[in-house]
This record gives C-alpha cells, sequence and structure tokens, in this order.
C-alpha cells in the first residue's frame, strides 16, 4: 500500500510539474515527507522498540537488571518518542503554512488527500500500538520496580502513554489536513 501511495505521489508531482507549481503544493510536498516518517515511527520503530523492551524485561530479577530497563525506556523516550512528536509538530506548521496560502485548486487537494491517506494510515498503526502497550504494560511495570520506587510517575508513564499522546496529535492533524482539502478543493468538485 505504501509503495503504491509513493508511485501515485511520484506521477502526481511528474503531472504537476507542467503547471506552475505554487506555494501551498511546495508546502504539501514536504508535508507529506512529515506524514510518512510518522507513519513509520508508528508502524515500525514504535513496536519494534516495545518488542525488544518486553523480551529485555522477562529477566529482571536483578536491580541491576531494573536499571538497564529504566535506562532503555528513558532512551526511548527521550530519542524515539520525543523525535516523533517533534515530527508530529513540524507537521502541524506545515499543514498551517500550507492552508494560509490555498486556494481552489485541483492539483493542491489531490497532494493534500495523499498526506490524509498517510495519517490514516499512521492512526491504524497507531491503534495497533496502543493495543499491544495494553498487552504489555503490566509486565514492563513489574520488571521496572525496585524496592527504592514502584515504577509510577516516572520515565516509564511517559514512555506507556505514547500511543495515546500521538493518536490525539494524528486526530488534530488529521482535522488540520481536512481544512486544507476543502480549502483547495474547487467550488465545482464540492
Amino acid at each position: 500500500m505504501r509503495i503504491v501511495l509513493v508511485a501515485v505521489f511520484l506521477l502526481l508531482t511528474t503531472s504537476v510539474s507542467a503547471q506552475t507549481i505554487t506555494p501551498s503544493q511546495t508546502r504539501l510536498i514536504g508535508c507529506f515527507g512529515e506524514a510518512f516518517t510518522l507513519v513509520e515511527h508508528v508502524w515500525r520503530i514504535a513496536p519494534k522498540h516495545l518488542a525488544q523492551l518486553t523480551e529485555q524485561a522477562k529477566s529482571s530479577q536483578s536491580d541491576a537488571r531494573r536499571q538497564f530497563l529504566e535506562g532503555f525506556v528513558s532512551a526511548a523516550v527521550l530519542a524515539d518518542q520525543e523525535s516523533a512528536l517533534a515530527v508530529a509538530r513540524n507537521l502541524n506548521g506545515c499543514l498551517s503554512e500550507a492552508a494560509a496560502g490555498t486556494m481552489p485548486d485541483q492539483t493542491t487537494a489531490i497532494l493534500a488527500t495523499a498526506i490524509r491517506t498517510e495519517l490514516d494510515s499512521a492512526l491504524e498503526d497507531v491503534g495497533d500500538y496502543i493495543a499491544l502497550v495494553k498487552q504489555s504494560q503490566d509486565n514492563l511495570r513489574s520488571a521496572l520496580r525496585t524496592p527504592a520506587s514502584d515504577a509510577r510517575g516516572g520515565a516509564i508513564d511517559d514512555y506507556l502513554t505514547f500511543g495515546e499522546r500521538m493518536r490525539d496529535r494524528l486526530t488534530a492533524l488529521r482535522r488540520s489536513v481536512d481544512a486544507v482539502i476543502t480549502a483547495a478543493t474547487p467550488a465545482t468538485g464540492r
């Protein structure tokens, strides 16, 4: 599916080259890259990291092992999750800039629709990720418990709530891109 979307997107941009590309269209091409990156985060990176953490948590009998897991979680929050949320912020800004100059134009509407398709894919993937987290969260909390703390209120909470936070961001981004599509759709096509 993703390969088909990329091929359609490339064909679209090739056909657009015969006409003048507007600033909104240029922004939307960049926005597509941000949306695609979000799909990678929630489809590939986050689930892979969760699987690694779950596997490592199976042997967490010692305090040293628990500290290792705590570092693993903290690194994931700082590196993977924060970078995904930064991409979402970038996409939000990108869509705002594209929306500001959007005029009714079928090519612009098609570009925005391609972004919406990526966001729909990311929303589906983040739903799957949230289900995986729910299956693992009790075991992960138990594995990270130490005599000094009960693993609540720390990095594990940030880690485990990433899916919900990302779903909220993706839902807001979906509304933003819908507004661009509405603004870009010529009156005769509505």
